[in-house]
């Protein structure tokens, strides 16, 4: 399928088969997100370097240079070092604590460029809504950042004036969503259960008149589709025995029916963004 240059498919092939990192993200408008930042990087990264397990060098965690403000850290070390390192253990359990209490979100890096390019940002809307579209938002995290982006530059315990709307046509994962959601405690976020390519309308009134209603148009509108998955391939050894061209030929009608129906929502000079966790031609170019 030409994924990469026949000259870097050895290259490819050992990537792949790498442990993946394990990836975390500071959210950023708590009040102690750049104070958490800080004890990361001055408590406990010190601690994490120079370590040795049965004669390796162990990497320290890292920041990852593309994720704003600094925000987002990578591990390159699997389970063993954490059961074997007591540093890597309390380490561990820091971020464990944190997650809880929603100061911490544990994301992949990849899943964190979507809402990136989506460029959610309130001071772009002064006198309008700032209306946020994820159409299949299930289990969270992209959403997690949409929030937070809407939330970014405001007063502290100001509402911003817009909202998200996460969609999933999974009434469990839809409900496993708000679960996940809590954490933020954002009065900003409306979860609802609908099949993504057929997205009702939503109609509101605008205040001029009574009756006088109007479509909702969205600013931002995310579309991560339902796919194959083979670009998850580090994580989920089971796709290189079950991999088949119909997995991805099956899914093409659905994913351009999302992505139609996301134009149709989307305001004009609105921004759509469409994302899947594959390689294939097929679920993207196509």
């Amino acid at each position: 399928q030409g994924i990469v240059p026949e000259e870097e498919w050895q290259v490819f092939l050992e990537s792949l088969r790498a442990e993946l990192p394990t990836t975390f993200r500071v959210t950023g408008t708590r009040l102690v997100a750049a104070a958490l930042n800080e004890t990361i990087k001055k408590k406990y990264i010190p601690h994490l370097t120079n370590i040795t397990i049965d004669g390796k060098r162990v990497e320290a965690p890292t920041q990852l240079p593309w994720y704003p403000n600094e925000f987002g850290w990578q591990l390159l070390n699997g389970k063993m070092v954490v059961k074997r390192s007591p540093e890597f253990k309390q380490f561990h359990q820091f971020l464990v604590a944190e997650t809880e209490v929603g100061n911490i979100s544990r994301q992949e890096a990849v899943s964190m460029i979507p809402p990136l390019l989506l460029d959610v940002e309130p001071h772009h809307f002064v006198m309008l809504l700032h209306q946020v579209l994820d159409m299949c938002a299930a289990p969270g995290s992209k959403t997690a950042q949409l929030v937070e982006a809407l939330h970014s530059g405001n007063a502290t315990g100001a509402i911003p004036a817009g909202m998200v709307i996460a969609n999933d046509a999974d009434a469990r994962r839809a409900y496993m969503l708000v679960h996940q959601m809590r954490r933020l405690q954002s009065p900003c976020l409306i979860v609802t259960n609908h099949e993504a390519q057929h997205f009702p309308n939503v109609q509101f009134n605008n205040g001029l008149a009574a009756g006088n209603a109007s479509k909702l148009q969205f600013d931002r509108v995310l579309c991560d589709v339902p796919c194959s998955g083979d670009g998850t391939l580090r994580k989920n050894a089971t796709i290189w025995q079950n991999w088949h061209a119909g997995n991805a030929n099956g899914l093409h009608a659905t994913q351009i029916s999302i992505l139609l129906r996301g134009c149709q929502l989307l305001r004009v000079g609105g921004r759509l963004v469409y994302s899947t966790c594959s390689m294939n031609p097929m679920e993207n170019e196509a």
